[in-house]
């Protein structure tokens, strides 16, 4: 309940900071994924090995995670910058 309350009183300004982040986050766990599937490729080179696969699912959840640590880290002061100027 806490999650939601608080989520519901944010600024216009910070959803557009996390909107922005998540955004970002896409783009980076999309990289993250492809770089994971590289490397598994590489060990698993005898082509014995199954195939690796990646659902949307997975992308979403690792670029919510990133979000949630670009805006806890630096959200704050991005924030401030923008209501700044």
């Amino acid at each position: 309940m806490r999650f939601a309350k608080w989520l519901y009183h944010l600024d216009g300004t910070d959803q557009l900071v996390i909107f922005g982040f998540f955004i970002f986050s896409i783009g980076l766990s999309y990289l993250s994924i492809n770089i994971f599937r590289f490397w598994y490729d590489r060990i698993h080179k005898e082509g014995y090995s199954y195939e690796f696969r990646i659902t949307p699912f997975f992308l979403l959840f690792l670029a919510m995670f990133y979000a949630s640590i670009l805006y806890l880290s630096v959200g704050e002061n991005i924030t401030s910058w923008i209501k700044d100027f």
